[in-house]
């Protein structure tokens, strides 16, 4: 019987993904900010960026807390650090009066951090206790990695399929011939990582019923409990599981779209007559529009500064698309 449905969903145009079955992501990974952590919270310095360290230079407490001298002289090599659990301990503001512990101070707050080896650490947040309980959204420390995400992302992810929201470049793509991989297709999950500590969870998936096997390996947020889950403007960030997959078929949420028109869509191919929606699931909203009624009808323009790695014009006459010419930028 079960077998008879799927065949009957993939007869009419539907794609049926194995294992995509739905997850809560904001229930399952809410965001505390940094307001909101407890005493206790683990972290850990990823080993393999080597480069993410110059963002969060840690600083060795001399005593039980943290004083402003302590910002001058001995500094810990984070690079060393690498591979080290940390947890939480709380936060200290404190008073930064210069090496010399002499000159009118300003306040800092020091996000304290205790190693498995008993030795704490911090991470120096150059805005007073007020400040940061006003604003509540700043990163407790870039560099570490909530571990009980990634753990939690591991029992939960590994080995189910979802639905993958944007192009990748595929693993052919020489720089003369750069291959997008079709987006709004099913995916599985096949090995979840530490990533780097803005984006701490590293996702492998496998792109199913593609040939030439597909393999993706990128880092993402999820929770963000430390670091940001927008731009400054609101805008979701773009590296956030939300916006990167779906547990949910994109092709029932387009059921206006002809089928050939959404194949198009997914290759992320530019159709004659496609409706301004059907553009955007392939290039997204663009930087500029501007729009002009003729006796011929409503002519609109829209303009992309870099999509698929050039520059975009595009026409449509009520709200279709008559024609377009792209770039090198």
């Amino acid at each position: 019987m079960l077998k008879t449905l799927l065949l009957s969903l993939t007869l009419l145009g539907f794609t049926v993904a194995a294992g995509a079955q739905s997850i809560d992501m904001k229930r399952e990974f809410p965001q505390q900010k940094l307001l909101d952590w407890k005493p206790g919270m683990r972290f850990q310095m990823p080993v393999k960026e080597a480069s993410i360290h110059a963002e969060c230079q840690f600083r060795p407490l001399k005593g039980p807390t943290f004083k402003g001298t302590d910002l001058y002289g001995e500094q810990s090599d984070d690079k060393k650090l690498a591979g080290t659990s940390f947890t939480f301990v709380g936060l200290q503001p404190f008073q930064d009066k210069g090496h010399d512990n002499q000159r009118n101070g300003y306040e800092k707050v020091a996000v304290v951090f205790k190693a498995a080896n008993g030795k704490q650490y911090a991470y120096i947040i150059n805005n007073t206790m007020a400040e940061v309980k006003s604003r509540g959204n700043f990163v407790g420390a870039p560099c570490l990695v909530y571990t009980a995400e990634v753990e939690k992302a591991r029992k939960l992810l590994l080995g189910r399929t979802a639905y993958v929201l944007k192009s990748y470049i595929g693993q052919a793509s020489t720089r003369d011939d750069v291959q997008y991989l079709p987006k709004f297709v099913p995916v599985k999950f096949t090995k979840v990582e530490m990533g780097a500590g803005l984006a701490p969870v590293r996702l492998t998936f496998e792109y199913v019923g593609v040939n030439p096997r597909q393999v993706q390996e990128q880092d993402y947020i999820l929770s963000g409990t430390n670091s940001q889950l927008t731009y400054m403007g609101g805008k979701p960030l773009d590296n956030t599981f939300e916006q990167s997959f779906s547990f949910t078929d994109p092709r029932s949420q387009n059921s206006q779209s002809k089928d050939s028109n959404w194949k198009a869509i997914q290759q992320g191919t530019l159709v004659k007559g496609m409706s301004t929606r059907e553009v955007e699931q392939i290039m997204g909203k663009p930087r500029s529009r501007s729009e002009s009624l003729e006796e011929e009808g409503r002519f609109t323009t829209w303009y992309y500064s870099r999509f698929q790695g050039k520059e975009w014009n595009l026409l449509f006459v009520n709200d279709k698309l008559e024609k377009y010419v792209n770039y090198e930028n």
